[in-house]
């Protein structure tokens, strides 16, 4: 782990921030969220657009850079118009492939027209956590696994994809599938961004993870401020 505790994303290189935010471990599950200055995932109109800024995007593609793969909830991939990951030229440096795209869906319900399943290097995988039997024409554009079985949720979800050599995982969220991965305690890294933007109502989610976290680094860039958080148990594990 980086030993510089704060980091100006508009000044540091991106060499600089990707060292801050190298995983310390082979295998490693990251949740990457943002939210607003009142706790909320989305804005007004029910995407992290809203939220997000120029540093903030900068940081979420290093970061999934800096991953096997970039594990997101279907429903959360409709409506953010997820796509398959490119290779960035600015990251040939880090020498990794590109990331693929995971998304953990129990209905096996989408439009095969969409982004989800072209523009990439390498299939989406459709983690199938339901009953339902994979249509055949979703079959041949993605490569549906089954949920591992013998686990809890948020567990089999990592168990899953690490038989299939993907250890390095970046949990972009919705708020459910990040529910199910804290309940299970399968998150080493919690990165945060708290955008400006305020949008009122609910109580806030942020401020109630169940899990004991040990801030290890932040970051800044204009109006937005980035956390990052080890899971106390792996903050032990490293010591």
């Amino acid at each position: 782990m980086d030993s510089d505790f704060n980091l100006d994303l508009n000044s540091a290189t991106i060499r600089q921030i990707a060292t801050h935010y190298e995983a310390p471990k082979v295998s490693w599950v990251r949740a990457n969220m943002i939210t607003s200055q009142d706790g909320h995932f989305v804005g007004a109109k029910n995407t992290s657009r809203e939220l997000t800024g120029p540093a903030d995007f900068k940081l979420l593609l290093l970061l999934r850079a800096l991953s096997d793969v970039v594990l997101v909830g279907a429903n959360t991939a409709r409506q953010e118009n997820y796509r398959q990951p490119k290779p960035h030229p600015e990251y040939e440096f880090l020498a990794r492939p590109t990331p693929r795209l995971a998304i953990v869906s129990a209905s096996l319900e989408f439009d095969l027209d969409s982004n989800l399943f072209s523009g990439g290097q390498e299939p989406t995988i459709i983690i199938n956590v339901g009953d339902s039997k994979p249509p055949a024409d979703l079959a041949k554009l993605a490569q549906v696994v089954p949920i591992v079985r013998n686990e809890i949720l948020g567990s089999a979800i990592i168990s899953t994809l690490s038989q299939i050599g993907l250890t390095k995982v970046t949990c972009e969220g919705g708020a459910k599938l990040l529910s199910e991965m804290l309940k299970a305690d399968v998150i080493d890294e919690y990165d945060l961004t708290i955008s400006p933007s305020q949008v009122g109502g609910t109580a806030k989610f942020a401020e109630s993870l169940p899990i004991d976290w040990d801030q290890v680094g932040t970051a800044s860039a204009d109006d937005f401020q980035f956390q990052r958080f080890f899971n106390k148990r792996v903050s032990q594990q490293l010591q």
